[in-house]
């Protein structure tokens, strides 16, 4: 990808679990697809047992749709 990721590049549900993850660090899991694909555009990042936003993922958890 050559550009950043935005909102039209999720779907609804990974969308929700991105909004999820953006409410603060969290340890309840999500789908594991949903995960592994935020993990790859850089929406978020896992560390230390839990699910953490990436700046660029808090951006794109604040647009509407």
């Amino acid at each position: 990808m050559n550009r950043l990721p935005n909102a039209s590049d999720l779907t609804l549900p990974e969308m929700q679990s991105l909004r999820l993850v953006a409410t603060g660090f969290i340890s309840k899991t999500i789908p594991k697809l949903h995960q592994a694909r935020l993990v790859e555009l850089g929406l978020i990042q896992a560390l230390m047992g839990g699910l953490m936003v990436t700046p660029i993922g808090r951006m794109v958890a604040r647009r509407i749709r």
